[in-house]
């Protein structure tokens, strides 16, 4: 157990240094992680670590350097992020769908000059399911690990350090969004009456994620898929279905084609 102990006091101390540099009191930075003070004041006690995606979100709220040590708890390899601060050195990416791919750590270098904000948002080895069909293993995300991380223009989030990306399973949502896709979230965005007709992510506590347009009529509330092969879902019980966030985008590979 005394081994644990300086680990637990550098990561209570990070954060605790977080909260003076941006001062922020513990409330403050719960509101801007979407986590209840008094997790925050368990991790300045250092009794629970935060999870890889908080971890992620606090590195973002930090910016270089400060960051890294947030993003390699999480997981994530930073060696091949750029040296310079990612909130003045990352380069000018134009805001298009149609010329701009989101891209992984390992070709930042490639793609990337100029001089913009961006970013790091966590891809999460969950699966947002688009059709009636449970996970065969229902991932938590206080359980989910980081597999990459991916950039995306500043202009593009909302809330920076509510984002997080996740996979697509299931064609109740094509062929608007292709089984196989990747899912970018904005988890700072939970309140039903500002989601209707949205796109939005939404967890069950046995069926896990599911992804679909949230229709609100009178008294009920339904998700809508896109493929009408698949009737609408009715989510009006909050208590069993909470909204995981609103969907800004996605991204998806070209459908290969047998010459």
């Amino acid at each position: 157990m005394a081994e644990l102990e300086p680990t637990t006091r550098e990561w209570s101390d990070r954060i605790r240094r977080l909260l003076n540099e941006l001062k922020l009191t513990q409330a403050g930075l719960a509101d801007r992680l979407g986590v209840s003070p008094a997790t925050v004041s368990r991790w300045l006690a250092g009794k629970n670590e935060p999870t890889a995606e908080t971890y992620v979100a606090l590195g973002n709220l930090a910016g270089r350097p400060d960051g890294a040590y947030f993003w390699e708890r999480a997981g994530i390899d930073t060696s091949e992020l750029p040296d310079a601060s990612l909130r003045q050195t990352l380069s000018s990416i134009r805001a298009s769908l149609e010329d701009f791919n989101l891209i992984t750590t390992k070709k930042v270098s490639q793609h990337l000059s100029g001089n913009a904000n961006a970013v790091a948002i966590p891809l999460m080895n969950v699966t947002a399911f688009g059709d009636r069909v449970p996970p065969h293993e229902n991932v938590r995300l206080s359980q989910a690990k980081v597999e990459d991380v991916l950039l995306a223009p500043l202009s593009w989030c909302p809330h920076p350090e509510n984002m997080l990306s996740m996979h697509v399973a299931g064609d109740s949502m094509f062929p608007v969004i292709p089984s196989g896709s990747i899912l970018f979230v904005d988890t700072a965005v939970t309140e039903r009456s500002h989601l209707n007709e949205k796109l939005v992510v939404v967890a069950h506590r046995d069926l896990g994620f599911k992804v679909a347009r949230l229709q609100r009529l009178a008294g009920s509330d339904l998700l809508v898929s896109a493929n009408p092969k698949y009737l609408p879902l009715d989510v009006s019980n909050a208590t069993k279905w909470k909204i995981f966030g609103e969907v800004l985008w996605w991204v998806s590979k070209d459908a290969k084609h047998d010459s």
